[in-house]
């Protein structure tokens, strides 16, 4: 019932084709799974005029769906008023400079939830009524692969006035994400999600520093933090401090190397530059582990998450529970020299004793070209639903937005976040820029495809063990299944439409 009813809805509206025919010249080549380097210092400087049209949308009203809060994150489209608190106020200020530029006025519309499959019931419901409520949609669909699957979201490279090759675009996420020439799903400083939930390493400087160690700002610039790089760190600092074991003790006082949230393994791996999915040259979604190079990856991760010896403490999602040994508690409280979180954990921590920095998640090794930074699976991208009657607007005042967020929202987003104790954090506002310049995604994570796969290997890596081939072996074919199922669902809408 629900898919005849998307029918008569893509049928019902002219501009609601999502065809997946060849796109328009702003597409972008399928992927090979890298990474695009883009130095935003640099872009802030050079482009401070929008290269394109910037024409009158006679007091058109963007209505974007959004959520109200989520983790802990700085999600606002839009913010009523400034308030001192720089972030918002950058916010506030792009939009009225873009509403005043363009002739338009941005609605935000909140669902009032912190549950994002809530709020993509409220999404999946505006778009099967068929009424024209939103023109952006803000929608995560690793909780809801079939919103892309049964065609609710329209292909984006085919519609005029978005320029997803530009650099305020994640371009590579936009590549990663794209299926048979489609691509529904995208990322820019429009939305700070992807930034505040963009994976990376803190570190406690005050502890290096008593511990004589070298800050590893300058092995990141010189390209040689790798794994067996952390690794030597976490190592050295390990330390049973009296306790009789590295178990977990909320009353003890062993040292780690470092605690790592449950999706951590993950991050590490899509970091090293291995994939649970890839797309061929041709585009076909395929199983990717089984090479010789992700093997190597996993042997070094190993190494250094064995928990074992303290180089690396699993540690609870329950941020700072300390009863569980929550991964926020565990470095706030000085007992691992490293932390895996998010770049929102950054304004958690700001009450912390020690000065921390921010550093990328590391390299395989040092052929390895760039460093690469994923985001959580589960961020809320940018979507257009097939219901918009008004595309060149939306698109228009949506690409304006994201250039504006990236010239005049980003350097200060990168000084706020690793700002301490009022004092400017010059190196880890630069790893920022290199983190987030970075930027990459799995698409089997954003669909959820890899999750039991992630799960078990995880485990594995915390026991020090690299012996994964049964589980690739195991779970080889439900991802595959997964894909096939996809490819098929998106055929049978395109061709209802």
């Amino acid at each position: 019932m629900k898919k005849q009813l998307l029918t008569a809805i893509l049928l019902a509206s002219v501009l609601a084709s999502a065809s997946c025919a060849s796109a328009s010249d702003t597409e972008v080549k399928q992927p090979d799974n890298g990474t695009v380097a883009v130095n935003t210092a640099a872009i802030t400087e050079e482009a401070d005029v929008y290269p394109y049209e910037t024409p009158d949308l006679g007091g058109y009203t963007l209505r974007v769906c959004n959520m109200d809060a989520l983790w802990n994150m700085y999600i606002r489209v839009d913010t009523d008023t400034t308030d001192g608190e720089v972030l918002n106020d950058a916010v506030y200020n792009r939009n009225r400079a873009a509403e005043q530029k363009l002739n338009f006025v941005i609605e935000e519309i909140r669902t009032s939830t912190d549950d994002c499959n809530v709020h993509n019931t409220t999404v999946s419901n505006a778009v099967l009524s068929g009424e024209d409520s939103y023109d952006v949609t803000y929608a995560s669909v690793h909780y809801k692969p079939a919103m892309i699957a049964e065609g609710y979201f329209l292909n984006l490279h085919e519609i005029e006035g978005l320029h997803l090759n530009e650099a305020w675009w994640d371009a590579v996420v936009a590549e990663n994400t794209t299926i048979h020439d489609c691509t529904f799903t995208a990322t820019s400083p429009m939305h700070m999600m992807p930034y505040d939930s963009a994976w990376i390493l803190f570190f406690n400087q005050d502890m290096m520093e008593q511990n004589d160690m070298e800050l590893p700002y300058q092995l990141v610039r010189d390209g040689k933090w790798t794994i067996d790089a952390l690794n030597t760190y976490t190592k050295s600092i390990a330390n049973l401090m009296g306790d009789s074991s590295f178990a977990w003790d909320k009353n003890g006082n062993a040292i780690y190397g470092i605690a790592t949230h449950p999706d951590a393994p993950a991050h590490f791996i899509t970091a090293s530059g291995e994939y649970t999915v890839r797309a061929d040259q041709d585009g076909e979604l395929y199983f990717a582990p089984e090479n010789d190079r992700y093997y190597s990856v996993i042997s070094a991760l190993a190494k250094m998450l064995d928990t074992s010896a303290g180089s690396a403490l699993a540690a609870s999602s329950d941020d700072f529970n300390a009863d569980a040994g929550g991964y926020m508690h565990t470095f706030h409280s000085g007992r691992s020299l490293f932390l895996t979180a998010e770049i929102k954990a950054a304004q958690l921590l700001r009450d912390m004793d020690a000065t921390f920095g921010v550093v990328p998640l590391p390299k395989l090794d040092e052929t390895q070209e760039d460093y690469r930074c994923d985001f959580v699976q589960s961020c809320l991208f940018y979507t257009i639903p097939v219901t918009n009657a008004h595309l060149y607007e939306t698109a228009v005042a949506s690409d304006y937005l994201s250039y504006l967020g990236m010239r005049d929202i980003l350097p200060i987003y990168y000084e706020n976040v690793v700002e301490q104790k009022g004092l400017r954090n010059e190196d880890s506002i630069e790893m920022l820029d290199i983190v987030l310049s970075n930027k990459t995604i799995d698409i089997a994570n954003v669909f959820g495809w890899g999750m039991t796969l992630n799960q078990a290997i995880s485990k594995e890596l915390h026991k020090g063990s690299d012996a994964i081939a049964s589980i690739l072996e195991k779970q080889k074919s439900k991802i595959e299944k997964s894909i096939q199922d996809m490819l098929g669902a998106i055929a049978q809408s395109q061709e209802n439409s």
